[in-house]
């Protein structure tokens, strides 16, 4: 049986000093065996031939092929993809050779219900497609930018199917993909498997946007806008990799402990620049500064004044013992909301930052005189 699900970009597909991010899902991995929430639609489910109950995974999915397609609603290219998609759709629903064994799912990146939504309203997306509202499908498959379509030859119900192909960026030949999707579907497991052990994968990285001393420079006066004197500094090795500096600053004669971390995402949309950011916290894990090196909108233009100026109002007195929200109607910076939501993504991770520098033992802070 064939089926096909459309995995949702996300965003994201940003590389972070907010949590590590594998690897891109490639050929011949395992397709993991994530927990998906049920859609609400009858319609969806009855399409996905899901059993009973509020969660799911790829492998109860009938059919051959998966093809899944990570998007994001606010992505240009994804929004440019829907009509192919759904022509492709179209196509598979109309053949009985293909009907029922290849299915199509969005998995909708840093997105939330009433996004998704509006989205399929708009673009007329007759497949289903699942709000990933907090990064966690995505990072499940170890990020990459949108929209990015996986091709998931199935096993069976319970076990991991896995990858026979990826595709990065807009792609406009439904028909082309039709054939391709058939063929995919009887090809054997074990040679699928022993291909993929065997192909080199590639990587991707993302570009240091400052050199080291630039950005110490940059850290350095994150502190320092605080206020007082600087009186240590240094960068925390971190297992995680996460890049954070941590300083001690002189001020009303007491020393107050400081972190730092320097976040750097991809973006989730394949169009769109890198977002790269500072945000400073104290001993109560609260945040005090933030501070862009690179955020970007519509068309890549760099934020505005005011533009940082909103989310710093957001953001500063925010905890990351229980960080914000995000909310694209009240948070997001106008024509950037996939950079706004990749921000608040970021802080989310603030837990687990914290659970690291316990590790260390650097928290809770013990101040000195």
């Amino acid at each position: 049986m064939l089926r096909v699900m459309l995995v949702v970009c996300f965003l994201l597909a940003g590389l972070s000093p907010a949590r590590a991010v594998s690897d891109p899902i490639s050929f011949g991995d395992s397709f993991p065996e994530i927990s998906l929430p049920v859609p609400a639609a009858q319609a969806d489910r009855d399409y996905l031939g899901l059993p009973d109950g509020d969660h799911f995974t790829p492998s109860q999915v009938p059919g051959e092929l998966l093809v899944i397609e990570m998007l994001n609603t606010h992505c240009p290219h994804c929004q440019m993809q829907t009509a192919s998609y759904n022509e492709l759709f179209k196509m598979i629903e109309a053949d009985p050779k293909t009907r029922g064994r290849i299915h199509m799912l969005g998995l909708a990146v840093g997105n939330i219900p009433s996004e998704v939504e509006g989205f399929r309203r708009a673009f007329n997306v007759p497949f289903p497609v699942i709000p990933d509202p907090k990064f966690n499908f995505w990072r499940a498959i170890g990020g990459a930018a949108t929209p990015f379509t996986i091709y998931v030859r199935q096993d069976r119900p319970g076990k991991p199917g896995v990858v026979a192909g990826t595709h990065l960026g807009l792609n406009t030949h439904y028909e082309n993909l039709f054939y391709e999707f058939q063929d995919l579907a009887g090809t054997d497991l074990k040679t699928l498997r022993h291909q993929g052990a065997r192909a080199k994968k590639v990587r991707s990285a993302i570009e240091p946007l400052l050199s080291p001393e630039d950005l110490e420079y940059r850290v350095r006066t994150a502190f320092i806008d605080f206020g007082g004197t600087l009186v240590a500094f240094r960068q925390l090795d971190l297992r995680s990799g996460r890049r954070v500096y941590m300083a001690r600053m002189r001020r009303d004669n007491q020393v107050h402990t400081l972190f730092a971390e320097v976040t750097s995402r991809q973006s989730i949309c394949d169009i769109c620049h890198d977002v790269h950011f500072i945000y400073v916290f104290d001993k109560n894990a609260r945040v005090v500064s933030f501070e862009p090196l690179q955020l970007t909108r519509w068309g890549n233009v760099n934020w505005n004044r005011e533009e940082v100026e909103k989310m710093r109002k957001r953001l500063i007195g925010s905890v990351l013992t229980s960080p914000p929200v995000f909310d694209p109607q009240v948070d997001a910076v106008t024509a950037a909301t996939m950079t706004s939501a990749i921000i608040f993504d970021s802080l989310g991770q603030g837990p687990e930052l914290l659970d690291e520098l316990r590790e260390k033992g650097l928290w809770p802070v013990k101040e000195k005189p």
